[in-house]
């Protein structure tokens, strides 16, 4: 199976809601699914903590767009979609998607952005208050320039298609909530969930409309045992491909291993976009 690079945004910060974070877990995992299955994979951040650098997966490079600021934030995915060019950029949350799809067509429209939703939309208005009619406005806007929008559940179907005006054929219902590991939990409830995994039918069936939304294949259906048909493309469970950390441009740094707490085993170098010239 041809390689390719996809990337994965959270907006979610340290001492973020429990539901941002939640999310942030969601994408961790997925990000590990598809490096297994030999893709490149990107997870961009806002700002990345320990908890994150620790759940990250062998292979996964992460990138930090190292913004302060919304539109900072904003203008730095935006040069990150026009070096690196990913097949296709996954945004995940209300916050997250809204950048995303700004960003995307600052980009003039070059990486297809998909959306996703894990929890109501309508929950999340209740928690910012005064500040959701706001965003109710950006999201009737913007949700109708996404490629794919995935939603977790029926009902966060009907806001997508009620409150974002996404079209019915470019909403797609994936389920990502996370399946505990076999693997013993170490150091509590932290590393319980950084070993949380998701299940092979949600990975392929995201997998599917991840490379759909990017254009590289046609359809994407999961067969009644699981397995992704997706025409003449193969897709196996090959071990991910070590990170070639010499490729980055010079304004990359690269984090040490020392960086992540000592319980954690870091085998791969993660590439941080820190520099300054990625800082607004």
């Amino acid at each position: 199976m041809k390689t390719h690079r996809m990337a994965l945004f959270v907006s979610a910060r340290q001492g973020s809601r429990e539901r941002d974070r939640r999310e942030t877990r969601q994408m961790l995992a997925l990000a590990a699914g598809l490096m297994r299955l030999g893709h490149e994979v990107d997870l961009v951040v806002q700002q990345a903590d320990e908890q994150v650098m620790a759940a990250l997966a062998h292979g996964v490079r992460l990138v930090e767009l190292g913004a302060q600021h919304r539109l900072s934030s904003i203008l730095a995915l935006t040069r990150y979609l026009a070096r690196h060019r990913p097949c296709v950029l996954l945004a995940s949350g209300l916050d997250a998607n809204l950048m995303a799809l700004k960003a995307g067509r600052l980009n003039r429209d070059r990486v297809p952005v998909v959306i996703y939703h894990a929890t109501l939309i309508s929950s999340e208005w209740h928690a910012l208050g005064d500040k959701a009619n706001g965003l109710r406005r950006k999201m009737a806007l913007k949700y109708p320039q996404a490629a794919l929008a995935l939603s977790a559940s029926d009902e966060i179907t009907r806001e997508i298609l009620r409150e974002g005006g996404v079209s019915r054929t470019r909403v797609a219902l994936v389920n990502l909530a996370l399946a505990s590991s076999a693997s013993p939990a170490v150091h509590g409830s932290q590393m319980q969930e950084s070993s949380a995994e998701l299940k092979d039918l949600q990975l392929m069936q995201c997998l599917g409309l991840l490379l759909k939304a990017a254009g590289v294949i046609s359809s994407a259906k999961t067969t009644d045992a699981g397995a992704l048909n997706v025409g003449s493309l193969e897709v196996s469970a090959q071990g991910g491909s070590v990170l070639n950390v010499s490729a980055l441009d010079n304004s990359r740094q690269v984090v040490s291993p020392s960086a992540v707490p000592s319980s954690i085993s870091v085998e791969s170098p993660r590439a941080v976009m820190a520099n300054s010239s990625e800082r607004d």
